[in-house]
């Protein structure tokens, strides 16, 4: 028997976008192989890759953020559930907001922070991503998974019109209070940055050619290593990666390719990528202090 123990925090749901053409166009399994071979290394990457984003590539650079790099690998490898089956991703992290501002916004930063490279790496290997992240009571152990917000992320995911990632309301509602907190804090301006570039306003088109005001995850060019270099075809880079793995483009799929591009071209154009306050001394003094408070 499963011993149920529910949790509360945050969970993000994505699906592949294409996964059915690249059925069609591959036998199973080689269109497997695919799959398998980037979703099981997805925490591995998303570790090393933010890690080094951050300018942690040498041992001597991790000995000199000894904290932030504590800190942020063991929210990544030991406190966020990856869930991979079929073309889907299930993502958590516990949370408790009844706990002070300080101890639960580093969590929301560093659970989206991860959306968004774990978005960019799938996006850039052929694989673009639709999801969602919600808030609230769930359950997931081994392949049973339970709980609204999941639902939640799986019907706001659906219902994209394009390769990206909206928050969920109760995200948004937990988003503008880190903002709002920042207002009137020491590190106002940069916090304030960093939270304005990781989720932006988007008017999202949505499936039966809806469109919903709502905030989106940045995936395409934060201020990291893997997050820049994007050639000056937007158009090529966004339509290679939907025809990837012999994929077609179908009637179907056009708005989202579109859709897509019309997103990158905002953040590109919209989005300057600033230096975001993570590694500074003060405040990897300020991840020494939070220590374990913020665990569950």
């Amino acid at each position: 028997m499963v011993d149920v123990q529910a949790k509360t925090g945050l969970v993000g749901f994505f699906d592949i976008l294409g996964y059915q053409q690249m059925l069609l166009a591959n036998d199973v399994s080689s269109t497997a192989q695919i799959v398998v071979d980037v979703l099981s290394e997805v925490p591995d990457r998303v570790v090393a890759g933010v890690l080094v984003d951050q300018g942690l590539e040498r041992a001597d650079d991790l000995a000199s953020w000894p904290e932030f790099s504590r800190y942020f690998q063991g929210l990544v490898r030991e406190e966020m559930d990856w869930l991979l089956f079929s073309d889907s991703i299930l993502v958590s992290l516990p949370l408790k907001i009844d706990r002070d501002i300080i101890d639960w916004a580093p969590r929301v930063v560093g659970f989206v922070e991860v959306c968004a490279v774990l978005l960019r790496q799938m996006f850039d290997v052929g694989l673009p991503l639709r999801g969602c992240v919600s808030f609230g009571e769930f359950f997931i152990q081994d392949t049973y998974f339970a709980g609204q917000p999941i639902i939640d992320a799986y019907q706001h995911s659906e219902s994209l019109n394009l390769s990206g990632c909206v928050l969920a309301p109760r995200v948004e509602r937990l988003y503008d209070r880190m903002k709002q907190h920042a207002v009137d804090a020491e590190f106002e301006e940069s916090v304030r940055a960093m939270l304005d570039q990781l989720c932006v306003s988007f008017l999202i088109p949505k499936k039966g050619e809806r469109v919903e005001t709502g905030l989106m995850v940045n995936w395409v060019n934060l201020p990291m290593r893997s997050f820049e270099g994007l050639p000056s075809d937007l158009r090529e880079y966004v339509y290679s990666s939907f025809v990837a793995h012999n994929k077609d483009v179908t009637p179907a799929v056009r708005p989202k390719i579109d859709n897509t591009e019309a997103f990158v071209r905002k953040i590109v154009l919209n989005v300057e990528p600033k230096p975001w306050p993570w590694m500074t001394r003060r405040m990897d003094e300020a991840f020494r202090d939070l220590g374990s408070g913020g665990r569950e």
